[in-house]
């Protein structure tokens, strides 16, 4: 069941004067001649949110105007400790008290998903130089085996002509 007063009760409740009222509602797409006239609760509503539009304030819900802007959760615990031995032994309570402020995000601030883009960059950034890296490391390695190997090479045929000459000189 819906409240319904009428406009002369509803102008002198919002301390208006009941021609400006009239005018309101003309404005607000309701044509409503008589002062007398009933008006319902879903017309209140609609002539609150045309005046909120008009006045610069955006239609939100009641739920999003009574939200708060952010929450404090405290917790606080208890503990008993034994402290000492013996005769000497005491037990102490121990309170820890925690507090955390949660902040709910407003349409003003930067979308997250700006924020995940960049994360996103500069990770792909960092994987770019890391690929880099290891490929120049594995190139060095390669490198040094073969110079490795050709040192090796280089030793075995100056081990193998040592050998010739020596046994060149034995004939």
């Amino acid at each position: 069941m819906s409240q319904q007063t009428t406009i002369r009760k509803l102008a002198t409740l919002v301390n208006t004067p009941v021609e400006k009222l009239l005018e309101q509602l003309a404005e607000a797409g309701m044509p409503f001649s008589d002062p007398d006239q009933a008006v319902s609760s879903t017309e209140k509503v609609k002539l609150l949110g045309f005046l909120r539009r008009t006045h610069g304030k955006a239609d939100k819900s009641a739920v999003e105007d009574a939200a708060p802007k952010k929450i404090t959760l405290s917790r606080s615990r208890k503990q008993e400790l034994t402290v000492g031995g013996g005769k000497s032994r005491a037990t102490v309570d121990v309170l820890v008290r925690k507090k955390v402020t949660v902040v709910r995000p407003d349409a003003d601030q930067p979308a997250p998903t700006d924020e995940r883009a960049e994360i996103l960059r500069k990770l792909e950034e960092s994987k770019q130089r890391n690929l880099a890296e290891q490929q120049a490391l594995a190139e060095a390695d390669r490198r040094r085996a073969e110079e490795a190997e050709a040192a090796k090479r280089a030793a075995e045929e100056a081990e193998r002509l040592k050998a010739e000459v020596a046994a060149a000189a034995e004939a």
